[in-house]
């Protein structure tokens, strides 16, 4: 080893490598601040000014233009029953109604039609009675929504029925399903309390009609095949029966008479056969009748939404807080930063 790397082993860590404690790098982190504090302190009144003014602001603002809303709660409870019949009715239900659902629960299928033109075309036509309007109106009427001047009547209903479809799915009316107990809410948000109420009520009663009355059941075709099918039994049951009547009319004796013998037991046998059929016929139909009952699904609501007494929102103090405590924070940054924020924005223009 030479002698010039003995003194390089000996000399002390650059500053850098240096182990600094706590308060060291505290005071020293100060003193890099120390000037944009200062520069804070010296614009105070524009900080306090400007807080001001955004304070004034937002209380105007949510005061008077961001109105209170309303939610309203039905509870729908899972098909506790049979379930494999029902499901697979609701889901090729789902599919008239243009809904693609997979594997899950009649609850699940609910939920995929709740958001259906076909199920929310009654909510939004429906006639409701507000504080806003003296007459009844519908939804479309409520929130003003206007049509295109410029496209036919036709296609006017259709845009302004499309615009309230997207704003009820989106904003009005939402659904959410516990994945442990497979429970069923849905919540209405509306401006009034007694509205809220009714749209989501009327929601889930169009729900109900729509699988009550658009249902395609496999049981009631059946049980309409076997009711024609038992007419025609009938019919051939009664010919064969006045057949085999007047043929022992005819023929007293048959027992000299093979052929006679042939023919009788072969009426006969024609006779049985169709009874048979008829009475079974008969079994399945008492049997059908009581799978179109069963078969049917029906909507369990828990309980039907009442009038909400308490507005659901907006949290207002609690938007107030975040606004002031957003603008002070910003406000606070510009200040103390201002002459380093300039300077950055003056390299970016090329300055």
């Amino acid at each position: 080893m030479t002698d010039s790397d003995s003194q390089n082993t000996n000399l002390p860590p650059p500053e850098d490598e240096e182990e600094i404690s706590f308060e060291e790098g505290f005071r020293r982190t100060v003193e890099k601040l120390r000037p944009h504090f200062t520069a804070l302190w010296r614009a105070r009144k524009k900080f306090i000014y400007f807080n001001g003014a955004v304070l004034v602001v937002s209380l105007l603002v949510l005061l008077f233009l961001v109105k209170n809303y309303y939610t309203s709660t039905v509870t729908i409870l899972p098909d506790y029953g049979s379930k494999e019949t029902s499901l697979s009715q609701l889901s090729g239900l789902a599919s008239l109604a243009g809904v693609s659902v997979g594997g899950g629960t009649p609850t699940d299928v609910y939920q995929n039609l709740l958001t259906s033109q076909a199920v929310l075309e009654p909510v939004i036509y429906a006639k409701y009675k507000t504080l806003k309007y003296p007459d009844s109106v519908n939804l479309i009427q409520y929130f003003r929504i206007k049509p295109d001047k410029n496209v036919s009547l036709a296609l006017q209903k259709r845009e302004m029925f499309l615009k309230e479809y997207e704003a009820l799915t989106k904003a009005h009316l939402t659904t959410n399903i516990d994945r442990m107990t497979k429970i069923l809410t849905v919540t209405a948000k509306m401006p009034e309390a007694a509205l809220s109420a009714d749209v989501v009520n009327n929601a889930v009663e169009s729900l109900d009609n729509y699988i009550r009355t658009k249902r395609k059941s496999y049981a009631s075709d059946q049980l309409l095949y076997i009711e024609k099918r038992m007419a025609q039994v009938n019919d051939s049951l009664r010919i064969a029966e006045d057949r085999l009547k007047d043929f022992r009319e005819q023929n007293r004796v048959v027992v000299q008479s093979p052929e006679l013998m042939l023919d009788q037991t072969r009426l006969s046998r024609n006779v049985d056969i169709l009874s048979a059929v008829y009475l079974e016929l008969s079994k399945q139909y008492e049997l059908a009748k009581i799978d179109v009952i069963k078969d049917t699904p029906i909507v369990n609501v828990e309980s039907y939404a009442g009038n909400p007494v308490l507005k659901a929102g907006p949290h207002k103090l609690a938007t107030l807080i975040i606004i002031m405590f957003l603008s002070g924070l910003f406000s606070a940054l510009y200040l103390g930063f201002r002459e380093n924020i300039q300077k950055y924005v003056g390299y970016i223009k090329g300055r």
